[in-house]
C-alpha cells in the first residue's frame, strides 16, 4: 500500500476498468457466467481480442475462469470489485454539491 492508501490489485482493478468494453464485460457477467465464446459473440469481438481483456481482468481478480472439458466458463470476482467500492465510498461523505465543496473549503480558509 503506498502513502495514499492504494496497493496495487487496486491500481490493476481500476486499470482493467478503464476501458469500456471490459466494462461492459463485467456488466454482462453480473447477470450470469458466460463462456468465452459467448462474449465474443456479444461485444462483437475475436477471440484472440476477448482473451486479452479476459486475461487483463482475470489478472486484475475482477473475474474467474473455470475451465471444464474444453469450454472456459467466466464469472464476476466479487472480492476485487468489493475492495473498489470501499475505496471508493470514503470520498462519498465528502461528496456533496460543488457549491457545498467551495462552501466547506472557504469556511476552512476563515
Amino acid at each position: 500500500m503506498n502513502v495514499y492508501g492504494v496497493d496495487e490489485s487496486l491500481s490493476a482493478s481500476f486499470q482493467a476498468l478503464a476501458h469500456d468494453k471490459r466494462r461492459g464485460i463485467l456488466y454482462y457477467l453480473s447477470f450470469r457466467p458466460a463462456t468465452v465464446s459467448q462474449l465474443a459473440d456479444e461485444f462483437d469481438l475475436s477471440l484472440p481480442a476477448i482473451h486479452k481483456h479476459i486475461r487483463l481482468l482475470e489478472s486484475a481478480g475482477l473475474i474467474q475462469r473455470r475451465k471444464v472439458g474444453r469450454t472456459n466458463f467466466v464469472s464476476l470476482g466479487r472480492e476485487s470489485l468489493f475492495d473498489a467500492q470501499q475505496w471508493l465510498a470514503q470520498f462519498r461523505t465528502e461528496w456533496g454539491s460543488d457549491k457545498e465543496s467551495l462552501e466547506n473549503y472557504i469556511a476552512d480558509l476563515k
